[in-house]
């Protein structure tokens, strides 16, 4: 007979650890698992969250709640159909749970060893508790693979403009040569954009109206946002144009640079995406290409962003006064690595900057001068932690 206060205290022990759980599970997973993530930040978001959430739910069915709970199965579901509208395969993410079905059991197998002493009782735990993760898992792929079929089955096949969908995506792709059939100036001079949060299409619509675009050529895309090409008038600087107090409340764009023909059409949409990418992380109303390019590189695996940061400046960013540190390194850059000139920047004595200068220097036990790269690209990742709501930074 499976005694219940065991099984009560290896949920709870799931749940007191469950960040450093969740943590070690999406490494895991971004070890093993690499296809789709970089194709939308929500969408590698909102798997890296299902880990976190997977191990809740069966933490909670093993104290007696239903398996797997219904908050739990609404979120599989939502990012399954998701993932569909990505254009992931179906195996791939499949491929996922049972990463994630191995990963559960190596922590299950190893709260059962901690927590039950006496051998033959941890055999049946393990046994028992086995088994309920085999249903749970079981359950969940099935809900799973319904969910990513029929949203599939919609947004490619059913959607109004799903044949255009699927032409563009070649086209960006270079899988196809030929024009794509749509009402646009291909062979113009282009801006790419990705709209989300309020009203993704009317924001474009916005933009597009405030640069003095005609028929902007405007999509659905994955993970809620929207995707447009806006046709621009020769010798107008329109990624400038659009500023924040333009957008409606709750609404996000992300915008590619200038470019022209077709080439560029393919050019602009890749850097406005790779400025969502950012966007979607950052919360930020306007993101554009040219202020993030470094930024979107890593964006796409934010543990990575945490390793650099912290092997670069961990023990600067625990000195209290990190902020100030920070900023003086980063006028120090700025300045083409002279004091004085930071000093003029930062408004204080140039003594003042040399000092803070050997404080940094001191704690990271590096010379500043010779590792400025990799400083400066770190501190530019540590920007884009801060500005993460809500992020554990280290």
């Amino acid at each position: 007979m499976i005694q219940t206060q065991l099984l009560s205290a290896i949920s709870a022990a799931i749940t007191a650890n469950i960040d450093q759980l969740s943590d070690s599970m999406v490494r895991r997973l971004q070890d093993d698992v690499q296809a789709g993530v970089g194709l939308d930040p929500a969408l590698a978001q909102r798997r890296s969250e299902r880990l976190a959430a997977a191990l809740l739910s069966i933490s909670r069915a093993l104290s007696g709640s239903e398996e797997p709970d219904e908050d739990f199965l609404a979120e599989a579901t939502l990012e399954a159909r998701e993932t569909a509208q990505a254009g992931v395969d179906l195996l791939e993410l499949i491929h996922t749970y049972r990463v994630l079905q191995s990963a559960t059991w190596d922590v299950l197998l190893d709260f059962t060893t901690t927590l039950v002493p006496d051998a033959s009782q941890q055999l049946e735990i393990q046994k028992w508790v086995s088994q309920l993760q085999h249903r749970w898992h079981d359950v969940v792929v099935a809900n799973v693979i319904d969910a990513y079929r029929s949203e599939q089955h919609r947004f490619f096949y059913k959607s109004e403009d799903h044949r255009l969908r699927n032409e563009l995506r070649d086209f960006i792709a270079g899988r196809r040569i030929a024009r794509p059939n749509a009402k646009y100036a291909f062979e113009g001079q282009h801006l790419s954009v990705v709209a989300w949060g309020h009203d993704p299409k009317g924001t474009i619509d916005r933009a597009a109206t405030l640069i003095n675009s005609d028929a902007p050529l405007i999509l659905e895309s994955t993970g809620g946002a929207f995707l447009g090409w806006l046709a621009v008038p020769e010798g107008q600087d329109a990624v400038t144009q659009v500023s924040e107090s333009d957008l409606p409340d709750g609404a996000h764009l992300a915008l590619g640079s200038l470019d022209k023909g077709f080439s560029g059409f393919r050019r602009s949409h890749q850097r406005a995406w790779r400025a969502y990418k950012v966007g979607r992380l950052t919360g930020a109303r306007i993101t554009r290409y040219s202020d993030v390019a470094l930024e979107a590189v890593f964006a796409t695996n934010m543990q990575a962003v945490r390793d650099l940061v912290s092997q670069q400046l961990g023990p600067l960013l625990s000195d209290p006064r990190r902020d100030i540190l920070c900023d003086t390194l980063r006028a120090y850059f700025s300045a083409g690595c002279n004091a004085v000139a930071a000093a003029t920047a930062l408004q204080v004595h140039e003594r003042t900057v040399a000092y803070r200068l050997r404080s940094i220097e001191e704690r990271l036990g590096i010379s500043v001068a010779e590792r400025n790269v990799e400083l400066l690209v770190a501190l530019r990742l540590y920007g884009l932690l801060k500005s993460i709501a809500g992020t554990d930074i280290l």
